[in-house]
């Protein structure tokens, strides 16, 4: 076939490789020579050159990675401490130019703001307790001189750090299980909110020592009488909920505490998160969350292009023995707006839950299908049952075993901090990174 597999002009990085002079001269004095099958020998040998280059520049670039991924883990371990770029290329063997390169194209940021961003964060923990002065403070994240500390903090927080401290004591309480997602994303953990073992599995196992008062959980807060009477009896300065409570339960709340209504409808989770950050105060921290969930989003999308480019996904959901063709909000964004997978089934809304039958999702021939399984028994017989069943056998995605049953947790909820979960889930469940994910 007339098609060249490389440019008449082209350039390949060959790095270091001691073995390379070796290699191009013992093939070049192949060429040279008269003999035909000396010079197709060397055409042999040049394609062998080409592998030998390729397979080098892998391992050199997983050894980079690795250190790249050491230097983070150094950066945060020891983030109190003096560092640049210069003193962690020394350490690794890398130039400075080359270290602060890899460092941004990885993670998006230099050294120095990476740096400067676990100090802050660090003081910003710090600055709940009240037992710690200003001076104190700066000292136990690194910087020797409270004033250059106090002007840092304000050019990149916006405010100055008394006024953040002052902000800060206040015990908000986040009245619905997603808005702790919100608060974790801005580096806030609330002093009340719905925790549960069941319906709040990550939040309850994660969280629970160090949120202090406990609310009921229970489907979507059909408890709210009792958490109205709890929260009566604190003290508490903010309750954060969403505009769409009834007006029963938000004259009781109002009663107890200021309200922090977040908008529901017409709003996605960047712009929730963002609304909440500027009524508190956080808007920095929303920004550099956006900033590292957008670069880690873009790396998975890049990631997952060998493993899923051009195939097809559908979206599931099972209660009782009925089946609906489902996309919640989490699904539309971090499925197909963030890692740009490619829907079987075209919708003009971005979320939808509609009845399907098994022979409807067989015409969709979906490369991948994934599940969202009520967890009752009831349900739970009927996915047994339909899992013998000789039509459902005969799709082709259940046939490859690209079945994927999702948890509800993080995938029901619509919150920063369940998104990112969802990420991460989504690119280790499409990559095989992950054997305990359950494959069906």
């Amino acid at each position: 076939m007339d098609v060249e597999l490389f440019p008449r002009q082209c350039k390949i990085d060959t790095g270091s490789e001691p073995n390379l002079p070796a290699i191009c001269r013992e093939l070049y004095s192949r060429w040279i020579r008269p003999s035909s099958s000396d010079r197709f020998r060397s055409q042999i040998e040049f394609q062998k050159l080409l592998l030998h280059i390729e397979l080098y520049r892998m391992q050199q670039t997983t050894g980079t990675t690795h250190a790249i991924v050491s230097a983070k883990r150094y950066i945060e371990e020891h983030y109190r401490e003096p560092i640049t770029a210069g003193l962690l290329a020394g350490q690794l063997g890398l130039s400075p130019k080359y270290f602060a390169e890899l460092f941004h194209k990885m993670y998006g940021k230099s050294v120095t703001s990476y740096v400067t961003e676990l100090r802050l964060r660090e003081a910003k923990r710090l600055m709940l307790h009240s037992r710690f002065k200003l001076r104190d403070i700066a000292h136990r994240v690194g910087y020797a001189d409270e004033f250059y500390f106090s002007r840092k903090f304000k050019k990149e927080i916006g405010v100055s750090p008394t006024s953040y401290m002052n902000s800060r004591r206040r015990k908000l309480v986040a009245y619905r299980p997603w808005i702790i997602g919100h608060l974790l994303a801005l580096n806030v953990m609330p002093y009340a909110a719905p925790l549960h073992p069941k319906w709040t599995e990550s939040y309850y196992r994660d969280y629970r020592h160090e949120i202090p008062i406990h609310l009921s959980a229970y489907r979507y807060n059909q408890d709210w009488r009792m958490n109205v009477v709890k929260l009566g009896r604190l003290a508490v300065d903010l309750i954060v909920t969403t505009d769409d409570l009834e007006e029963q339960e938000k004259r009781a709340l109002g009663q107890i505490a200021p309200l922090l209504c977040l908008p529901r409808k017409e709003t996605n989770w960047r712009e929730q998160l963002q609304y909440l950050a500027a009524e508190l105060g956080e808007t920095w921290q929303a920004g550099k969350w956006l900033e590292a969930y957008e670069h880690k989003a873009r790396d998975a999308r890049k990631r997952l292009q060998p493993y899923v480019g051009g195939k097809t996904f559908v979206g599931l959901r099972m209660v009782g023995n009925r089946l609906y063709l489902h996309c919640n909000g989490g699904m539309a964004d971090v499925l197909y707006r963030d890692l740009g997978l490619s829907p079987a089934c075209r919708s003009e809304m971005p979320t939808y839950d509609r009845p399907i039958a098994v022979e409807e999702i067989d015409r969709l021939n979906a490369d991948y299908m994934l599940m969202l399984i009520r967890r009752d028994n009831d349900t739970l017989a009927h996915w047994t049952k339909l899992q013998y069943d000789p039509q459902w056998q005969a799709i082709a995605a259940v046939q490859r075993k690209r079945v994927y049953e999702l948890p509800s947790d993080p995938w029901r909820e619509y919150s920063a901090h369940a998104m990112l979960r969802m990420l991460e889930y989504a690119e280790q469940l499409l990559t095989a990174d992950h054997p305990s994910l359950i494959r069906i």
